[in-house]
């Protein structure tokens, strides 16, 4: 998805847009996908010997684990399961902080890369409305730069709260 290494600022402002646009399934899906980023850099920390990368990323995929779990709506029966495994990943990343080695993010790569394709899927089938209204409108694609695309941003003066 991007490139190799820890989460830069291109990263963050796709996963931000994404996020803004997105509908409840959606953004499940984006949070996954900045799971695997984070699991993605922190191998590249840990292979490179850039101790503080691979602790930021392990931390950064353990905060957005722990936000998947408290997001959970216990009264659907698949959410017991899910807060199993995600603090399952959860204590394999752990590991993989305490112990310096990849085995724990091995771990929890098994468990988050099925469950990130399942949401992915249910994502593309969610036709529903996006979570966040009157958020900046981005159009991208229309036009390019020598080296990248170009994006024009509506800078709607509206937005926000009205008093």
């Amino acid at each position: 998805m991007f490139r190799r290494g820890f989460m830069d600022q291109e990263a963050v402002s796709v996963f931000t847009r994404r996020i803004t646009n997105g509908n409840k399934s959606q953004i499940i899906a984006v949070l996954f996908d900045m799971i695997q980023v984070d699991l993605d850099d922190a191998l590249d920390g840990l292979r490179n010997h850039e101790q503080e990368e691979y602790m930021e990323a392990l931390r950064h995929a353990n905060e957005v684990l722990e936000h998947l779990q408290n997001a959970l709506d216990f009264k659907y029966d698949i959410s017991k399961d899910l807060y199993s495994l995600y603090d399952y990943c959860k204590r394999s990343i752990a590991k993989a902080m305490y112990s310096g080695r990849e085995e724990g993010i091995n771990e929890a790569r098994q468990v988050i890369d099925p469950l990130a394709e399942a949401f992915r899927e249910v994502a593309e089938n969610d036709d529903s409305a996006p979570l966040m209204e009157n958020t900046q409108k981005i159009a991208a694609g229309l036009t390019y730069g020598k080296s990248d695309i170009n994006e024009s941003v509506d800078t709607d003066n509206s937005r926000g709260f009205l008093a």
